[in-house]
């Protein structure tokens, strides 16, 4: 287990409140596990979760998983209790529900006491989408910039939350631009859809084509389609490969853009290509 995350294509929230979910958890194929303390628990429970959360953190069980912690936001009567819990464990990373400013960036990291800990933020609300830029900018590269749909539905008083359209779409691009822009990771919101496979992939693979690096997923089921999206496949890996063989060879002949297969390459499309190899040798 490490507080740092590396591979982040597929995020699982998993209640925390609920210890068989827990428990299975450990054996689903998501690169990331959410233990959550925010919405998945009532205000009763919240107590009782954080303390199934910390034994989690301390299982056996997700040795090599990377593993995050949704804390209750800064407002909130927990949230000093979730964070200091989650710190003194210290092998997960740190998820900041409904963060609207960076001073909300600097009020968790002191809290971190200097130690190596990721933390991933989550847009959702009208003040975040509008401050993302100066959010991103205060993160880290191993940090992440989150976009949460639904609630930022019900902060702007929508009848539903379309990420496909409309305000909710405009701020899902603004949210992969901002962290892109600073070298945060950007992670897309949910699909809602849990048993369409089509819904879910089209979903999935419209944020691959915003920048996002990964998802949030709610149910088991998303997770093989959401990685299988945000991992390169084998035709594109021997086409990296191919370019990048003939970016070698142009380069020895003293040339800086040269074509392939009909289409003109630069070093932007190489850097793209490095990426696509690197993201696949991660995924393997």
């Amino acid at each position: 287990m490490t507080n740092t995350i590396q591979l982040c294509r597929s995020i699982l929230f998993v209640p925390g409140a609920i210890q068989k979910r827990i428990d299975k958890a450990a054996n689903i194929p998501a690169d990331a596990i959410v233990f959550d303390l925010e919405d998945a628990v009532s205000p009763d429970e919240k107590v009782r979760a954080r303390q199934q959360v910390v034994e989690a953190l301390k299982s056996s069980a997700f040795k090599g998983k990377q593993l995050i912690v949704r804390i209750n936001g800064i407002s909130t009567p927990w949230f000093e209790e979730d964070i200091k819990a989650v710190v003194a464990v210290g092998n997960s990373a740190v998820m900041l529900p409904k963060c609207e400013t960076p001073e909300d960036i600097n009020t968790v990291k002191k809290y971190f006491n200097k130690a190596d800990i990721a933390l991933f933020v989550i847009i959702e609300t009208a003040k975040g989408v509008l401050d993302v830029a100066a959010i991103s900018k205060v993160l880290t590269p191993q940090d992440s910039v989150c976009f949460g749909h639904v609630d930022f539905a019900a902060d702007m008083a929508l009848n539903e939350a379309d990420a496909s359209e409309g305000v909710i779409y405009q701020s899902r691009c603004q949210v992969a631009l901002a962290a892109r822009a600073f070298g945060a990771s950007p992670i897309d919101n949910v699909c809602l859809e849990i048993a369409d496979e089509k819904a879910i992939h089209d979903d999935t693979l419209k944020g691959l084509k915003l920048g996002y690096a990964g998802k949030l997923c709610i149910h088991p089921n998303q997770v093989p389609i959401v990685n299988k999206v945000y991992t390169p496949t084998l035709d594109e890996v021997d086409k990296a490969k191919a370019i990048l063989a003939a970016w070698d060879v142009a380069q020895k002949e003293g040339h800086g853009v040269f074509t392939f297969q009909n289409k003109m390459i630069d070093l932007p499309v190489i850097r793209a290509q490095q990426s696509i190899l690197r993201r696949y040798q991660m995924a393997q």
